[in-house]
């Protein structure tokens, strides 16, 4: 099973509560998958503003195919995660999200041919970006980071993205080989 196949079985699995963009450009950066989801959870509405509870929660997933994923291609990824796509996806370029705003996951799965080196294995163990908005009165953002070598039955993860890593290994372990 190639690469290619392995994000298609991922993106039927999603495919319900995701909308789902291919080839999906941002700030002059491709991305193999784009995938949204947004919630909005209300309680005890009786007209249109009059609500006692509200919140809004979003997960933006971005797929990434590489060969290898180096030192320098992480702390790429992590900076333009952290200054560019937070910013414009959490809290569309203003100072603060959305009101009511809950949290807002942004993840990457990067998926790749070969197993990073043991450097970049431990800093992306060890990479946590997140942001609280107004002490977590506005909510709060995660960036999950998730690295995925299927030939060599692999997934490696930030704390932030364990769930994730455990949805992909058990898709994994149902595959019977993988090839490059």
């Amino acid at each position: 099973m190639r690469r290619k196949e392995f994000i298609d079985i991922i993106l039927n699995s999603i495919s319900d509560t995701f909308d789902i963009y291919h080839n999906y450009w941002f700030e002059e950066r491709k991305f193999v998958i784009y995938a949204y989801n947004y919630k909005n959870k209300n309680k005890f509405e009786t007209t249109g503003d009059a609500k006692l509870w509200d919140s809004r929660c979003f997960e933006h997933l971005f797929f990434i195919n590489s060969d290898n994923l180096g030192m320098e291609e992480f702390d790429d990824l992590v900076d333009f995660a952290v200054n560019k796509i937070e910013p414009h996806f959490v809290r569309n370029d203003k100072k603060l999200p959305c009101k009511n705003h809950m949290y807002s996951y942004i993840s990457f799965i990067i998926i790749t041919r070969n197993m990073p080196s043991e450097d970049v294995i431990a800093k992306l163990k060890n990479c946590n970006p997140g942001k609280n908005y107004l002490f977590g009165a506005r909510g709060y953002c995660h960036i999950r980071l998730v690295c995925v070598t299927p030939r060599q039955y692999s997934v490696i993860s930030n704390k932030y993205g364990d769930n994730i890593s455990e949805f992909l290994m058990e898709m994994m372990l149902h595959i019977d080989h993988f090839e490059d």
